[in-house]
């Protein structure tokens, strides 16, 4: 690959992998795609090309830009026209790497799609990786992160939770989820790992999998799974959060909501819960299959949101990935 450098060199240094990045994203036609998944807070104007206070890094007619002064970045088209823009490396880094580029920006973005965090050494072993109610992807990377230094491939599932209902999400999920699928290696081992909603969302899936590609998942991880709903839930029945809400009202523990009547699979993969003793938004109970299905147990220290913190369940997630089963004496 080649990038031209419009500008001689100076001021803040930018990572030659970064250029890199850039330019294979841009020869490869990514570029478009990845600015339009991730939002960068950039309103799209026309500019002059700006090369006297900006260095400038051209591949195949998209401009890359830093600013001389305070290290800011743009991206231009061929018309020079802004398409993304942010004040750190770091942002750009995520955006290349087709990823959110700020916790903040994520709840901007579209969703709807996978973003992946490569193994550092890879083993041949892929995660998926599902968020919960509230929140976007971005709260699964620090666990992303640590599984990828672990060898595993990691796909992290982006959507906007409240836009949807349960079902709808699920069968989102299940589209994007088969197009990945069909891009991975046929020998390739699948695993799971989710985070309260989350865990409900694969169970739809699930539910509309054929048996061959249940079977094709060889563990599945649930972090305070709301698996027979949370009392939290009854808050959808007021107007101003039914309004703009469509999934709340999906977990209320009765016999007349969704989580009380999801489908068996046609097969359901082995699956490990990891419970919070201090969750208060779903409780140890709560987060237990239906008594048709099995899976193992474990309760450990932690709030809601501190099961998503590798230091509270990482060691637990890596064990049920490798022999099926936790390890307690931790």
């Amino acid at each position: 690959m080649t990038i031209l450098m419009l500008a001689a060199t100076c001021g803040m240094a930018t990572d030659e992998e970064l250029l890199e990045k850039f330019a294979e994203c841009a020869e490869r036609g990514q570029l478009e795609e990845c600015i339009a998944r991730n939002h960068t807070f950039n309103v799209e104007s026309a500019t002059l090309g700006g090369f006297v206070w900006w260095r400038t890094y051209v591949s195949n007619g998209w401009l890359l830009q830093i600013n001389r002064l305070s290290g800011w970045w743009r991206i231009l088209d061929a018309n020079h026209v802004r398409r993304a823009r942010g004040t750190s490396m770091a942002q750009l880094r995520h955006l290349l790497n087709d990823r959110p580029t700020s916790v903040m920006m994520n709840y901007l973005d579209r969703g709807f799609h996978f973003s992946r965090t490569a193994a550092k050494f890879p083993n041949g072993r892929c995660v998926v990786l599902l968020h919960g109610w509230g929140v976007r992807a971005s709260s699964m990377q620090e666990l992303a992160n640590e599984l990828s230094d672990n060898g595993y491939d990691v796909y992290n599932y982006d959507y906007p939770s409240s836009k949807l209902g349960i079902d709808g999400h699920a069968q989102a999920f299940l589209t994007s989820y088969r197009i990945l699928r069909s891009a991975l290696p046929t020998d390739a081992e699948l695993y799971f790992l989710t985070h309260s909603m989350g865990a409900l969302l694969l169970r739809g899936a699930l539910s509309n999998m054929t048996l061959q590609e249940c079977r094709q998942i060889r563990r599945i991880v649930m972090l305070g799974p709301p698996n027979r709903g949370s009392s939290l839930a009854y808050f959808a029945v007021l107007p101003l959060v039914s309004d703009f809400n469509a999934s709340l009202a999906d977990m209320m523990p009765n016999e007349a909501s969704y989580v009380s009547n999801l489908k068996e699979p046609p097969y359901m993969p082995p699956v490990g819960i990891i419970a919070g003793n201090m969750d208060g938004k779903v409780s140890i109970d709560s987060t237990r299959l239906p008594d048709a299905l099995t899976g193992e147990h474990i309760v450990v220290s932690s709030t809601h949101p501190g099961l998503r913190k590798p230091k509270n369940v990482l060691q637990h997630v890596l064990d049920f990935f490798e022999t099926g089963a936790f390890k307690r004496h931790y």
